[in-house]
């Protein structure tokens, strides 16, 4: 039983790393200057812990590859410094693009309110903290600045409650893993925000012998010679629980190049079939990404 489970986590782990993974450059998460000046007492926990989380969250879609611009040593020659990064050393260099984008995020409002509140029974007092946070993520191409969106995520709030006895130390640390908690449920809309935004699925539907169509044109940048990869996703279940899991089960079934390109549509020759089939619902019509073959 225990050979066939990690049997199975093998094989899931290698259908994750099947297509190739976007590597994308997180620079560091900061705060409006006029936030800055504002000085909010939660602010800096806040903007400490958001980082390992968005990039622990954007990492757990198996779709991307996140290197954390503070863990590059030498920014000046970057490109050369990410060859010797942990995480070429640790992934088959084969199965992640070099870093075509770079994402910055700023938090763009930060309010925090703190009142005290008397417990009329026993006379104690807590302290409620309430926070409001709006962030904004700029996703650019590196070979083209110019070239760049922007993610705006909706307003994140929450409020809780802290005791005020203890000592100075106690309280901090007390506040702090509240803070933490906020900012991992922030990461977690926020991830989920740039991978909408970022996917922008183009689907394929048509096939007709070795030719099918794929729902973008040349409003989208598709031309006539490009080849697509072609994929499948499926969730997560796991094998002994059967819960569904975060992220998603990835498999290449295919490759196609455009012979014809309209506004909105284009015609494909299909390269490779290892399963392709359009004669599904809707949601499971496969997905087609710009290869790199």
């Amino acid at each position: 039983m225990k050979t066939n489970i990690i049997a199975f986590i093998v094989i899931l782990s290698a259908s994750f790393c099947f297509a190739k993974k976007d590597t994308i450059i997180l620079g560091k998460i900061n705060a409006a200057s006029n936030i800055l000046k504002q000085k909010p007492p939660s602010l800096d926990a806040f903007l400490e812990a958001m980082p390992v989380h968005f990039k622990h969250y954007l990492n757990q879609t198996g779709k991307y590859a996140i290197i954390d611009i503070d863990e590059v040593v030498n920014q000046s020659n970057l490109d050369l410094e990410l060859e010797n990064s942990e995480i070429f050393k640790t992934t088959d260099k084969e199965l992640i693009d070099k870093p075509k984008y770079s994402l910055n995020c700023t938090v763009v409002e930060f309010s925090e309110n703190e009142n005290s509140i008397q417990n009329p029974l026993d006379g104690s007092t807590r302290l409620n903290r309430d926070i409001f946070v709006s962030v904004t993520m700029q996703l650019t191409n590196r070979a083209n600045p110019s070239d760049q969106k922007t993610f705006e995520v909706p307003p994140l709030n929450n409020s809780w409650d802290e005791d005020l006895f203890g000592s100075a130390t106690q309280r901090d640390f007390q506040s702090r893993k509240k803070v933490d908690q906020f900012a991992k449920s922030a990461a977690l809309s926020m991830s989920r925000k740039f991978v909408e935004g970022f996917e922008q699925k183009v689907y394929l539907y048509g096939k007709n012998g070795d030719q099918c169509s794929m729902l973008a044109g040349y409003q989208n940048g598709v031309q006539v010679g490009q080849r697509y990869d072609v994929f499948i996703s499926k969730p997560i279940i796991h094998p002994i629980t059967k819960k569904t899991l975060a992220g998603t089960q990835i498999t290449q079934i295919g490759l196609i190049e455009i012979i014809d390109t309209q506004s909105d549509v284009s015609t494909c020759r299909i390269v490779e079939d290892f399963g392709i089939n359009t004669d599904v619902a809707p949601e499971n019509l496969p997905i087609a990404r710009k290869s790199n073959r």
